[in-house]
């Protein structure tokens, strides 16, 4: 097996800076704790203005939902090799590009035919390429203000390079076969990668067997906390094991979830739709 582990630092924050990690802080210094914390994220810099005084911020808590028939969204996620960052604030699983896509942006007219490589949702009639997962802990998002123990969120983009993130939560419960294949490809030191290019990753395995999810308009939850990003937090958690929960704090060092942000005068819609696992590719 052929696994490739570059360890300076440099390199690998590079990459990770040319990437969504559900926000695009450049090379401002920021954190979880202290002073580099979210409560003082927007006093970092005036790149960062929004986390303080945005109207539209994520993550939110998710009690109140507005029941609505919601178009479901179709995925169509690819097997693709292991490309793990540990970015000092998560662990993140880079999506690559096939050879015939030369942008995380789908050219106009695309299909999910076009891209028979490339993992894709359609999302309210638009195609999005999959850009890269990572995972949070605590969750970011609440229900009834109660977090659950984890949180995966896949950041995807559209031709418009407008992002659409996709939330699972991670409750405890059996072990995850497929999350430890995750865990056991992730890099224990900051600023270090791995790829593994004869091993194969596809995110449809982390997804729960139910498609129905709330959906709001947000932001990321990550300095410079940008607006304008749709959000779909699926119903139902998937499980993982004690063990693989405390194995990933332990990799990450720290918790990595964002406090709550005010709902000010947004709606949270949920929808009923139910789709079975098989019907995802």
């Amino acid at each position: 097996m052929r696994i490739f582990s570059l360890l300076l630092a440099g390199v690998a924050l590079t990459l990770s800076a040319n990437v969504s990690y559900a926000g695009e802080s450049g090379g401002i210094h920021w954190g979880y704790d202290g002073d580099h914390g979210p409560l003082h994220w927007s006093e970092l810099g005036p790149e960062f203005a929004l986390c303080g005084n945005g109207k539209s911020q994520s993550p939110i808590d998710l009690l109140q939902g507005h029941k609505i028939a919601l178009e479901g969204i179709e995925f169509s996620y690819k097997d693709a090799p292991f490309h793990v960052i540990n970015n000092g604030h998560t662990l993140q699983e880079l999506e690559p590009l096939s050879e015939t896509v030369k942008s995380r942006y789908p050219k106009h007219g695309q299909t999910v035919m076009h891209l028979e490589k490339d993992s894709t949702i359609v999302f309210d009639g638009d195609l999005y390429l999959l850009e890269q997962f990572h995972f949070h802990a605590p969750s970011e998002h609440t229900i009834d203000n109660k977090h659950y123990p984890m949180e995966l969120h896949l950041v995807h983009h559209n031709e418009r390079h407008e992002a659409a993130v996709v939330a699972v939560f991670m409750t405890e419960g059996k072990h995850n076969p497929f999350f430890e294949t995750f865990l056991n490809h992730a890099p224990k030191k900051v600023g270090e990668f791995l790829e593994d290019r004869e091993h194969v990753i596809n995110p449809a395995t982390l997804m729960p067997k139910s498609r129905s999810y709330y959906r709001y308009f947000g932001s990321y939850t990550t300095p410079p906390c940008t607006e304008g990003v749709i959000w779909a937090i699926m119903h139902e958690p998937i499980e993982v094991s004690a063990d693989q929960i405390q194995r990933f704090r332990s990799l990450v060092g720290h918790d990595n979830a964002r406090p709550i942000q005010p709902l000010h005068k947004r709606f949270v819609l949920e929808s009923n739709y139910v789709e079975t696992a098989s019907q995802v590719k």
